[in-house]
Parts: structure tokens; C-alpha cells; sequence
């Protein structure tokens, strides 16, 4: 029965470890080369966990005393020096030693002159470490001699990544805004290639571990790119996506590949998603626990007789999860699994994980094959080639007059607990890559918002299929936007944390600027549509009037309509305005002033000056104001005592608290200023007068 209890919580989720700690606010995460240990590095704490042990208290935390983050963390690849990891903070990297349960720093290396970007140890020396900065150099560092760098490489441009090739050891690739350089230590300290490969930053390069010239770079631009070193002009393929690129690397097993979006774009549950390299239409599978970005993530070395994968993740919301790649997402990689034979476990414990797997696959199968049953078949433009339950695939064909296209759904095993079903779109379609990768975002999307519920998503994404098709445009050369322009693809987008588009408002945009814009007058509220203002882009589609598929409505357009004018009208009442006011007056802070006023001299004499600046941008009270000050301050007034005389002290302390009521912070600040000075010298007469002339004692 205990057996039976842990398959089940195994089968309802993809992750079976998962730990959260708040407390560590942790920013970088490291494995090291036996899975065993996990690091976790931030600004207060550095923390160990032994994934092996999953006692709640097995944590061991290192308080840290400095003011920078941790940028990178990594433990060394090597047998030899299996104990060390190392860690960047701001310019310097720290090589710590995790021995007996305890963690101390054994090195502390510093050359790079501005923040280190990344790190990589050398896969087979244990001594050897790279790491690059935004100073534009590459150092390459030996322990056995840390004082300085044993090679120093300079790249011109500032270095984002830094990784060594796995099979030749003396192959090194860094990456500089959108560009790759590769490195030969046998070669000097000049770039043995260079390699345009995006447009935009690169955040991510990986080496694939079984290929020596195959070289992975994800970017800024919503791409991976695959090269091939020995003929680099351009990609072997590319791989596209929905988002920017933060990290992309190679599964251990099959043509797999797993990708993360970038942490500040906050995209959530969505942002952890595994590919196959050799079908680049979709992802297979979308890892859904974390609540929030996942910051880092690596895999486990595999153990002994075990048929699954494990994957570690450390997120923004500080939870750690570990999951498993059980057999059938090795498949969907193009990797074929051995099952453990009963030579390697006990003849028992198979039996039970046969038995338990038996009574699980066929609760899903159940569960699948009652979604089967009550789909409804009659959807127009649709026809079901085949539904097997066993294998837990759907394959159909939607067919317009311009396009056809054949889909395959795979079901996983955990489908529809919050795992939406794979889609694929396979030999025999008529429509182009772009638009295939759009479509199978489209369904995936709509699978996610409802296996999130735990419900079932089949038959509305089949709609969804069909009424993509319908939107394309016939000409197959046009270029075309289907999550922009048709209603039914917008309405079922994945934007519900996206506001709906203001159509009017003003913003003050500097001290003394005020932007404001609104809708053209010719334009009104639509009749086809409820007069209430949609809180979110999500909500455009169940708010059109029209759902035939020839609709082609932007937001604008949606919303607000256009009136055909009977009569001639300025053509400027139907564009949007977009009207920029000067609201200096408006203000008492005034820029002219502060420019102008003089602070330094005979406190007369700036009062003075300072009075004709406020004539000259028209502030006539501060004429006034200065007049009177230039008077307190007139030789024969600094002759009285300025405690009794009206236009003392009492005058000014006046004006002072004056222009402070009337948030007039600018001239309470000059007068202070300005004063403050002239009484302290007043004070320093009257205490010299006093020791000269000392009052007679009775």
C-alpha cells in the first residue's frame, strides 16, 4: 500500500522533490558532479542541500558578508577537485571547498576591472577555470598559481558568456552582444573565428555535449540558432519562440533541448519548456509548478538502473524543484529508454513498480478514453483520422480552401493535470514553418489555460485549429498577423495579464511637460460591442459582435468606429492627437530661476540681482519679496539690532515660513540659504563686540 501511494503522487505530477526557502533569496544555483549536492548562492546566505536526503531540515546555510550579489555559481566537473565550486561577486570570484559539512573559501581571484558576467569550469582539467566580464576580457585561471590569470584574451566588446567545448580541450566560445568568438589556447590570444549570429544580445551558448562542432546561442531576438564551426556563415536551423532566450541547453539524452525565457519578463509557470531539435514546431513538453520565472537549471547525472532523467530548477519564488523525465518525454525526444531489468533491482520492488504503473496508465487511459467518447465529431472543416487510446495520441486534418493541415496531439501520462497535450503538425500540411510554429502556440496556449483547471482541452483546441486556418490570408505570399487580426486567435491568447489599451490620458512627462492624447472625435463607441471597457486583451474575443472569419479588426478598430462624414472635413479630425503643453506656469519650481539666481557676494547685492531675474520670467511677488530681503540687509539696518528692527530677522524668518506654506520650496530654500549665512556672520560680530567691550559686573 506504501508502494502504491508514492507511484500515485509520481504519476499526478512531473516533479517528485520540491523544497522552497524564502529565507535564502537566492539568486544562483549550482550542481555538483554527482547530483548529490545542490548550492544555493545569494546576497545573505550560501546554502547546501543533499538531494538525496529529503529530510526537511537537511540544509546547511553560510551567512555572507557582503553587499553584492552572486552572479554565476558552478561546482568543478572533475573527479580530482570534485569538492570545489566557485562563485562571482561583482569583480571577484571566490573557489569555495565543501568538505566534512563544512564550506571555506580556499581562493579568492580578482583581475576583471567591472562585473564578471559568467564563469566555466574546464571540463577535464580540474584546474582550470574561464570567466568573462563587461571589462571585454576572457581570463583563464590555474589554481595551482592564483595570483593572476595564466592567459588573458581581449574581445574589444564587452563578453556576456563563456563556455568550454566539451570534447576539445582546448576550444573555448564567448559570446559579445550578438556575436560569437571562438578561442584556441594553443593559438595565441587572437580569436581563431568569428561567427554574426544575431542582431540582438546573446544571453546563452551551450556546446552540444556529443557533437564537437555543434555550438547552440539563444538571444534577445526570440531565437536559438544551431552552427556548425567547420562551415559557420550561417545556421544550420533555427529554432523559434515566443519569447526572448535567457538560457537554452542540450538534454543528455536524445536530440532534446530545454529552453527558459528571460527572469524579467516574469512569464511565469510557461517559461521552462524541452524541445526536439528535429521537429522545431513546438515544444513537446511545458514544465508547470514554479510560480514564478526559473532562474537556473541543470541536469542530474544519471544513476545506475534508473530509466528516468531528473532535471533541477531553482526559481524567483525561491522553491526548488526536481523533476523527473520519465520514459515517455525521452521519446519525444527521439530517445528510445531501457527499463531496469530484475538483474538490477530486486524481483519485489518490480513487481510492484508493474503493478502500480498498470493500475495508473490504465486510470488515465479511463480518464482519455472518456474524452474520446464525448468529443463532438461534427466540427465543420474537420475530419478525426484516428484516436488511440493506448498510445494516447489524436490525429486529424482541417481543411479550408487554401490550406490543409495534418495534426498530431500526444496525450502525456499525467494529461490533464495541469500537462496540456503536445501538438504537432505533421507530413502532408500545406502551410509554411512560420505558420506552423504560430499554430501549435496558439493550441498550446488554449491547452494551458484549461489543464490549469484540470479540465480537458481537446475539443475546443480542434476549434481553435480550424478557425486558424480560416484566418490566413488566401494569398500565400501576404503577410500575415493571425494574433492581431482575427478575433477568435485573440480572444483565446494567453493575455489576461495584459491591460486593455487606454484610448485617451495625460502624463507629465518632465518638470514642466504635460503629454496628453485621445481618440479622434470622429470616432465613437462601437454597437456591436458591451459598452464596458475590457479589463485585459483576453477579453477582445467574447466582446465582437461579428465572428465571421473575414473580419479583419485591430484592437482600434474593434472598439472604436469610424464615421464616414457626409461633408468635406479637415482630414485632422480623423487622426489621433497627440498635444504636448508647457505647464511652467503652472509650477512654483521654475527652471529659469534656478539657473539664474546667484547665491555668492554682499547678501545686498544678490537680492538685487536676483530681483530683476524674477522681473524678467514674470514672478512679480518674488520682486517683491527680494526688495524687501535687499532692504533687511542694507548697511544701515545690519547696524540695529536685527532681533528688534522690523526688517530683521523677524522679517525674513516670515517670508521663509511663508513661501515653505505655499510649497514654494525654491525661494524658502534661496532665502535660508542665503540669510542663514549673513546672520551667522552677524552673530560672529556681535560675539567679537561682546569680548572687546565686556559688560561691567555689579
Amino acid at each position: 500500500m506504501r508502494l502504491l501511494d508514492t507511484m500515485s503522487v509520481r504519476w499526478n505530477t512531473d516533479f517528485f522533490i520540491a523544497m522552497e526557502h524564502r529565507d535564502l533569496q537566492a539568486n544562483a544555483m549550482a550542481l555538483n558532479n554527482t547530483g548529490t549536492y545542490v548550492l544555493l548562492a545569494g546576497r545573505r546566505y550560501i546554502a547546501i542541500r543533499n538531494l538525496d536526503d529529503t529530510d526537511t531540515d537537511n540544509l546547511k546555510k553560510f551567512p555572507r558578508q557582503s553587499k553584492y550579489d552572486v552572479g554565476s555559481a558552478e561546482w568543478n566537473h572533475t573527479e580530482h577537485n570534485s569538492e570545489l565550486c566557485v562563485i562571482s561577486c561583482n569583480q571577484r570570484l571566490e573557489v569555495l571547498t565543501w568538505r566534512l559539512g563544512e564550506l571555506t573559501q580556499t581562493h579568492s581571484l580578482k583581475a576583471h576591472t567591472r562585473v564578471i558576467t559568467d564563469l566555466n569550469w574546464h571540463h577535464t582539467d580540474p584546474n582550470l577555470l574561464a570567466s568573462c566580464s563587461v571589462d571585454t576580457f576572457i581570463h583563464i585561471w590555474d589554481l595551482r598559481d592564483s595570483r593572476r590569470p595564466t592567459t588573458s584574451l581581449s574581445a574589444i566588446a564587452e563578453a556576456s558568456q563563456v563556455r568550454w567545448n566539451y570534447k576539445n580541450p582546448y576550444l573555448l566560445a564567448t559570446a559579445h552582444d550578438g556575436d560569437i568568438k571562438l578561442w584556441d589556447r594553443r593559438k595565441g590570444t587572437a580569436p581563431v573565428l568569428y561567427i554574426s549570429a544575431h542582431l540582438a544580445k546573446i544571453y546563452g551558448l551551450d556546446w552540444n555535449p556529443h557533437v564537437e562542432t555543434q555550438l547552440t546561442t539563444s538571444s534577445q531576438d526570440n531565437t536559438v540558432k544551431f552552427f556548425d564551426i567547420s562551415s559557420p556563415k550561417k545556421p544550420e536551423y533555427i529554432l523559434n519562440t515566443s519569447a526572448p532566450v535567457w538560457r537554452a541547453r542540450y538534454t543528455p539524452f536524445g536530440t532534446g533541448l530545454v529552453t527558459v525565457v528571460v527572469p524579467q519578463l516574469r512569464r511565469g509557470e510557461n517559461s521552462l519548456l524541452m524541445w526536439n531539435t528535429t521537429n522545431r514546431t513546438a515544444p513537446v513538453h511545458t514544465f508547470m509548478g514554479h510560480r514564478d520565472v526559473v532562474l537556473e537549471f541543470e541536469w542530474r547525472k544519471k544513476r545506475d538502473g534508473d530509466s528516468d532523467y531528473q532535471l533541477v530548477t531553482w526559481s524567483k519564488d525561491q522553491s526548488l524543484l526536481v523533476w523527473r523525465i520519465e520514459p515517455y518525454l525521452q521519446k519525444l525526444c527521439g530517445y528510445e529508454p531501457e527499463l531496469p531489468s530484475k538483474d538490477v533491482v530486486s524481483e519485489d520492488i518490480v513487481e510492484g513498480v508493474e503493478a502500480t504503473t498498470k493500475y495508473a496508465t490504465n486510470t488515465k487511459l479511463h480518464a482519455l478514453q472518456q474524452e474520446f467518447s464525448l468529443m463532438n465529431v461534427q466540427i465543420p472543416n474537420l475530419d478525426l483520422i484516428k484516436m488511440d487510446v493506448i498510445k494516447r495520441t489524436c490525429t486529424v486534418r482541417a481543411k479550408t480552401s487554401n490550406y490543409l493541415v495534418n495534426l498530431q496531439v500526444t496525450f502525456p501520462n499525467a494529461y490533464p493535470n495541469h500537462v496540456p497535450p503536445n501538438f504537432q503538425v505533421i507530413q502532408g500540411s500545406s502551410i509554411d514553418e512560420k505558420a506552423s510554429s504560430d499554430l501549435s502556440q496558439a493550441l498550446t496556449h488554449i491547452a494551458q489555460q484549461r489543464v490549469l483547471k484540470n479540465r480537458t482541452c481537446l475539443e475546443p483546441c480542434l476549434r481553435q485549429l480550424v478557425s486558424f486556418l480560416e484566418q490566413l490570408p488566401q494569398d500565400a505570399t501576404k503577410i500575415y498577423t493571425p494574433y492581431l487580426e482575427s478575433p477568435n486567435i485573440f480572444g483565446s491568447y494567453n493575455d489576461a495579464y495584459i491591460p486593455f489599451p487606454r484610448t485617451s490620458g495625460a502624463k507629465f512627462c518632465s518638470v514642466s511637460t504635460l503629454v496628453c492624447f485621445g481618440r479622434p472625435q470622429t470616432r465613437r463607441l462601437s454597437t456591436k460591442v458591451d459598452s464596458t471597457t475590457p479589463r485585459a486583451l483576453s477579453a477582445l474575443g467574447s466582446m465582437i459582435g461579428s465572428k465571421r472569419p473575414n473580419d479583419q479588426l485591430s484592437v482600434s478598430l474593434f472598439y472604436y468606429q469610424k464615421q464616414r462624414p457626409r461633408t468635406k472635413v479637415n482630414s485632422r479630425s480623423f487622426k489621433a492627437m497627440v498635444v504636448v503643453y508647457d505647464t511652467s506656469s503652472l509650477f512654483l519650481l521654475n527652471k529659469m530661476l534656478a539657473r539664474q539666481y546667484i547665491m555668492d557676494g554682499d547678501v545686498g547685492t544678490i537680492c538685487k540681482y536676483n530681483a530683476n531675474v524674477a522681473a524678467k520670467v514674470g514672478r512679480r511677488d518674488l520682486v517683491q519679496a527680494w526688495t524687501l530681503a535687499e532692504l533687511a540687509a542694507s548697511p544701515q539696518q545690519a547696524e540695529e539690532d536685527m532681533s528688534t528692527n522690523p526688517l530683521g530677522t523677524q522679517l525674513m524668518q516670515s517670508l521663509i515660513e511663508h513661501y515653505a506654506s505655499q510649497n514654494d520650496i525654491q525661494m524658502a530654500a534661496m532665502l535660508s540659504c542665503i540669510f542663514g549665512k549673513d546672520h551667522e556672520q552677524t552673530a560672529r560680530k556681535q560675539s567679537l563686540k561682546t569680548l572687546l567691550n565686556p559688560t561691567p559686573v555689579c
